[in-house]
């Protein structure tokens, strides 16, 4: 069935990233009624509601439904989705799918995280092992760094790379996420800084892992124009997703230093764009380590195989260089709510298309944005663009 509504990004309402006292439900209100705010629109128009299922150590459970309570508001969909790191994406995904076949008109997604209240050698800890092979691999236990280090080592080896420049990954992405006023950080580490941090899971140092905190998001998407006075309209041009044959670092046909869901996401997005890679002004991308940026920037087609991180060290990935990634900072730069991460994205990717990005890329006209679940085994993509 061929799509006939492009959705358009009426509104967006974020929190800073931090530390956040109040329930995960206010966090929501609050973010909800700044996007209704920034788009004009009445929360009775909603008409959809999407979002990632909040962790399982959130106090308020079946937390979409309830919301829908608080708010007093009744919707022909609503979706709550739970994928990892790729949930917030989905939610998303599914109500661009819904606009573009009619089921709704206008869909409110949203995401809220408070990782302040749950202690890492708890809760935590048991609901990560479970995400692991419950046979092989959660017996030894295993973590998330863990198994990214494995393939930094993989990848260094492979390609020659010096540990001290994967570094400078952190350090522009630091530099970037201190000018973001809804950024973690203030400012940002030096290379050696970064080298010389408390080991985590060997190569990998605290510096180089992304940091767990708060935080809240909300878009609101419409299948009509928006407010013809406020230029530029932002357009949902295109979206992908892939998931290989692999669960974390198993993988049946690739090595653990290719990410071939991004290809294949990023492919699929922007062939619905009717656009190449080559016409996309700002890459967004969840990149939780600074070896994924560089094999995301590979994969992507915008460095050679192993170069990834050259690309770093040559300025081409900074925001003034031939194309930028993440000038938001991103997931080591901004901090990181993994489940508002996707939103927090999107979010960022509307700000370089209005022209209002805390670090703003010149003349920005299409933003390619990914989340990632796993060791990257599944991927969304999704292609803003201005409709001028």
């Amino acid at each position: 069935m061929p799509d006939t509504t492009t959705p358009a990004v009426a509104g967006i309402g974020t929190v800073p990233n931090g530390t956040h006292s109040v329930p995960e439900r206010d966090l929501a209100l609050r973010v909800v009624r700044d996007a209704l705010e920034d788009a004009s629109l009445e929360l009775s128009t909603v008409d959809g509601l999407y979002m990632p299922a909040p962790r399982p150590w959130t106090p308020q459970g079946f937390f979409s439904t309830y919301l829908l309570h608080v708010l007093g508001l009744e919707v022909d969909r609503s979706l709550e989705v739970s994928t990892g790191g790729t949930s917030g994406g989905n939610a998303f995904h599914s109500a661009v799918s819904d606009i573009r076949d009619g089921t709704v008109e206008t869909a409110l997604v949203l995401a809220v995280e408070r990782n302040s209240i749950v202690e890492t050698t708890g809760p935590y800890f048991d609901y990560i092992l479970k995400s692991f092979d419950a046979e092989f691999e959660s017996p030894i236990g295993m973590t998330v760094p863990a198994a990214y280090a494995q393939s930094m080592q993989r990848y260094a080896y492979e390609y020659g790379i010096d540990r001290g420049d994967l570094a400078d990954i952190v350090v522009k992405n630091r530099e970037n996420g201190a000018a973001n006023p809804n950024g973690l950080f203030d400012e940002s580490p030096s290379r050696d800084d970064v080298l010389d941090a408390r080991l985590i899971a060997d190569p990998i140092r605290l510096f180089d892992c992304p940091a767990p905190c708060d935080g809240a998001a909300a878009i609101l998407l419409t299948a009509d124009d928006v407010d013809e006075s406020s230029s530029p309209q932002i357009a949902v041009d295109g979206t992908g997703y892939h998931h290989t044959a692999s669960h974390f670092l198993m993988s049946r046909e690739t090595s653990i230093t290719e990410l071939p869901a991004v290809r294949r996401a990023a492919n699929t997005a922007t062939d619905r764009a009717g656009v190449s890679i080559a016409d996309i002004d700002v890459f967004e991308p969840y990149a939780p380590f600074p070896h994924i940026e560089a094999i995301v920037t590979e994969e992507l087609g915008l460095a050679e195989r192993g170069r990834g991180v050259d690309a770093c060290l040559e300025d081409h990935t900074a925001p003034d260089g031939p194309f930028p990634i993440s000038p938001s900072g991103g997931c080591l730069g901004r901090g990181h709510p993994p489940m508002v991460t996707p939103l927090l994205n999107y979010v960022e990717a509307v700000k370089q298309l209005r022209g209002t990005a805390s670090t703003q890329v010149p003349d920005a006209g299409r933003v390619l944005t990914t989340a990632e679940h796993g060791h990257v085994n599944g991927v969304t993509a999704t292609v803003f663009a201005t409709e001028v």
